[in-house]
């Protein structure tokens, strides 16, 4: 079997050289192929919002200012590079990355990477780049026409036998972000101990049949079958959509989003003050006697804007019994982050100023400064019942996606159940968060939020007997929560699966 008639389920998908370049005058499709190929390669299949593209630079290569070479040192010196991959990472991890972003291999030892660790120490990152740009090995391999791209899949002359296995470490999976995989180096005791590095086939969604991971089809391509799970205790229940946010416990990307109008009815009214509690106060349960029914009243009445009752909720003596006399500092000003402003902290500089705040000047002017700052105003203003911002916003860190999922755990998960703080360490040490992957609930989490009068937006909870044929089960051993909209379609798919429906019940 040639090396051209299987596939990996890591990295590139055939294992050969794919190069793209480009040259003053070309056509406009060949001038947009080699720009998403640079950015791609470049910034680790990270690819930027509009506003964050060097449209500068883009427009310099498109008229023959710049080279393709010139281009790709823009990129590696651009402020979304920088944050990235240096600024975020451990010294190891930023020279490991730039080896591979502008060389297209792995570093070949520990000595290149001491090397270019105590250049950028020394002379600063720039020079790094400069010196990897400029270096015979990437004029050879690329020039100055063609985006730089991996060159160790193949196994080129020259290249050692561990660069294939150490690209495959850095390269993880074919989309992955080298963002997203973390701050820490991948290659450390690989390099160091002069060791070879095992390749570890992902197996979270595909299995290989047999030959040592990879399965034989006639064509020569592997055959994969699906994972399935072992138990029949409804833990195989999937989403009715097939919405990555639905796994993480938060019910979709686009959250519903409730305000204030002139003329809303007193079912509306009371629909704005449900979604309040349940975003300041963290999903709760509350008893009447934890109410603020004076605060209540005043927004009822007109008195009270929508933030001024956020104010009431998150000052009241609840909010304070449950998230700062019982909690750490850090933890207490982590969840003033989710509750108030919608997101994670986004440092540990963002997170001590707080810290700070609440220690010299209290508890009211902690809550204050959320409510009475910029940010707050530009995203809910006066009438809008603050929600988890969970898409992509300029300026913002992709890493505070991570970090809010930390944060929330799960859809039904109540940020009262736990007093230590979720991002202690992920904030000090510039890390992925433990634990964001997963949550401490069932991941059949649906789309619906509390709050809303709307019968086809209320929740209901489906208990479901999934019996698998030849069972002996007889209790509930499933559950989803779903929207009044999708309840037709979701009892069609239990139904389908052969379960039988135990009770529906809203909840409130």
């Amino acid at each position: 079997m040639s090396n051209q008639s299987f596939a990996l389920s890591f990295g590139a998908t055939p294992l050969q050289d794919n190069p793209v370049s480009y040259k003053a005058g070309d056509d406009e499709s060949s001038l947009n192929l080699v720009i998403n190929a640079c950015y791609r390669h470049v910034f680790g299949n990270t690819m930027p919002m509009e506003s964050e593209r060097l449209e500068s630079a883009e427009s310099q290569l498109k008229h023959g200012q710049l080279t393709v070479r010139e281009f790709v040192r823009s990129l590696a010196k651009s402020s979304f590079y920088r944050s990235r991959f240096y600024e975020a990472v451990a010294p190891h991890r930023c020279v490991e990355l730039a080896i591979k972003h502008l060389l297209g291999r792995p570093p070949l030892d520990e000595a290149e990477v001491s090397t270019e660790v105590a250049r950028i120490a020394s002379s600063g990152f720039d020079a790094s780049i400069d010196a990897l740009i400029d270096c015979e090995e990437y004029g050879r391999s690329f020039g100055d026409d063609t985006a730089p791209y991996i060159r160790t899949w193949n196994s080129p002359a020259g290249s050692p036998q561990s660069a294939f296995n150490r690209i495959a470490a850095l390269e993880q999976n074919f989309a992955g972000s080298d963002s997203a995989i973390g701050s820490k180096s991948k290659l450390l005791v690989s390099l160091a101990r002069n060791q070879p590095i095992t390749i570890s086939v992902p197996t979270q969604v595909y299995r290989a049949q047999s030959f040592g991971g990879f399965g034989v089809t006639g064509t020569g391509r592997a055959a994969f079958v699906p994972v399935r799970r072992s138990s029949s205790d409804g833990g195989d229940s999937v989403p009715l959509r097939g919405d990555l946010y639905v796994g993480f416990g938060l019910g979709q990307r686009s959250q519903e989003i409730f305000q204030r109008l002139p003329g809303d009815t007193a079912d509306q009214i009371q629909g704005l003050l449900r979604a309040t509690y349940r975003q300041v106060m963290g999903n709760p349960h509350l008893m009447e006697s934890e109410r603020v029914l004076s605060a209540e009243s005043k927004f009822a009445e007109g008195y009270l804007s929508t933030r001024e009752l956020v104010r009431a909720v998150a000052c009241s003596p609840e909010y304070r019994r449950r998230f700062f006399e019982s909690n750490a500092p850090y933890r207490f000003v982590e969840l003033n982050f989710k509750h108030l402003l919608g997101r994670a902290p986004a440092s540990q500089a963002e997170l001590s100023e707080h810290i700070q705040r609440l220690a010299v000047q209290g508890y009211e002017a902690e809550i204050s400064s959320y409510l009475d700052g910029t940010e707050y105003q530009q995203w809910f203003g006066e009438n809008t019942v603050p929600y988890a911002r969970i898409q992509t916003e300029n300026g913002r860190n992709q890493i505070g996606f991570n970090r809010h999922l930390a944060l929330v755990q799960g859809f039904s998960s109540s940020d009262s159940v736990q007093t230590s703080s979720s991002l202690v360490t992920s904030l000090g040490a510039k890390a992925l968060p433990d634990g964001w992957s997963s949550t401490k609930v069932r991941l059949n989490r649906r789309s619906a939020f509390s709050g809303s009068v709307d019968p086809t937006t209320k929740r209901y909870r489906i208990s479901v007997q999934a019996q698998p044929a030849g069972g002996r089960q007889r209790t509930p051993n499933a559950s989803y929560l779903v929207s009044g909209k999708d309840m037709t379609t979701q009892l069609a798919y239990i139904h389908r699966r052969g379960g039988r429906i135990i009770s529906i019940t809203e909840v409130a």
